[in-house]
């Protein structure tokens, strides 16, 4: 269940690939998805067929910028329920926020923050994925920005435009083709997917809020996600992966970046019996051993790297997740009874 994703995040697929003179239903089959599943939006498949379906299209139709335009036929409805419980909130930033708890129910795999750290007053909703193994989904990247762009402006009003758009892949599309779908300045290769927004933007109300309804579906969006045990621990790995470099892997910090309060992260961690510290020093782990035996980077530079403020905390780590100092992990030399640490999903950022 991890990776599987509502079917609507096709909706407007068919249409857009007859209209571009393409066969939909073909592409559709050619990576498992039924065609008349489209039919029912509520139906799942794999969230990789989508990302794998989205390239294969736009190279069969030789349209690079395919995610961009069916993001034009998107917004709040791709979501569900869950955008009824962004339009009955007080404010836009509440609206994004509460989108972002229960985005489990649309797709497990999926992960979004709001993130008013790294600049505070340059807000970004930003996008990424807990899809293990590295898959090229440029499309879908696209696509997912360009929807959260869309659905700002039915948040904000017609008026809104992003103050920048940030993407982590290269792109062949022209930058000015980017600029006829978001009107600002598009960043590529930077170190996230996201929509950067003014701090005024996410207080702007919502009129006709309606907080019983909010609740209402909210509850029913809580008692359908059945897999939101294993979507936390993953967001937390994905955060913690990120969040390393910076030595702000805390559980404040992470608590922040998942909008919820500290002491609500504590008690799902508690009753998914999962140890944050735990959490951290998998993933901690795992990216150890992946920078010394993978990359040319010091020992002090992987050291930083993995949050520690030296070599010797480095050291110590490895003796006592691999029996060995790290040169030794670079030789690939891992003791065979060494005792590994608590095992987290692997978790990548694209």
């Amino acid at each position: 269940m991890k990776e599987m994703t509502r079917v609507s995040a096709l909706i407007g697929y068919r249409e857009l690939v007859s209209a571009m003179g393409g066969q939909p239903d073909q592409l559709l089959k050619r990576f498992q998805i039924e065609p008349q599943s489209l039919d029912r939006e509520e139906n799942r498949v794999p969230y990789r067929s989508i990302i794998r379906l989205l390239e294969a299209t736009a190279a069969e139709l030789q349209c690079p910028d395919f995610g961009l335009r069916l993001s034009q036929r998107q917004g709040l409805e791709v979501l569900g329920p869950i955008g009824l419980i962004g339009l009955n909130s007080p404010t836009v930033g509440d609206a994004i926020a509460a989108m972002i708890e229960h985005l489990a129910f649309y797709s497990p795999a999926v992960i979004s923050t709001i993130d008013r750290t790294t600049d505070p007053k340059r807000p970004r909703i930003t996008f990424d994925a807990t899809i293990e193994g590295t898959l090229y989904w440029r499309q879908t990247v696209e696509l997912a920005v360009g929807i959260i762009v869309r659905d700002l402006q039915v948040l904000c009003g017609g008026h809104f435009v992003a103050e920048r758009i940030l993407f982590r892949h290269a792109s062949p599309v022209p930058k000015s083709v980017y600029h006829t779908y978001f009107r600002t300045r598009v960043d590529m290769e930077q170190d996230v997917n996201a929509v950067v927004v003014k701090p005024e933007d996410l207080t702007h109300p919502l009129n006709g809020a309606n907080p019983y309804l909010k609740e209402v579906v909210a509850d029913y969006v809580r008692q359908s996600a059945g897999s939101a045990a294993l979507d936390l621990r993953a967001q937390v790995a994905f955060l913690a992966r990120r969040l390393l470099p910076s030595r702000a892997c805390t559980l404040t910090k992470v608590a922040q970046q998942l909008c919820l309060h500290e002491r609500t992260l504590q008690r799902r961690l508690k009753e998914s019996t999962l140890v944050f510290e735990e959490i951290v020093d998998s993933i901690r782990r795992e990216r150890a051993e992946e920078l010394l035996k993978e990359s040319h980077l010091s020992i002090s530079q992987v050291a930083a790297m993995l949050g520690y403020v030296g070599e010797a905390s480095l050291n110590r780590s490895c003796r006592r997740w691999f029996g060995v100092p790290p040169l030794q992990v670079r030789k690939g030399s891992l003791k065979r009874d060494s005792v590994p640490a608590v095992r987290a999903n692997k978790v990548r950022g694209y």
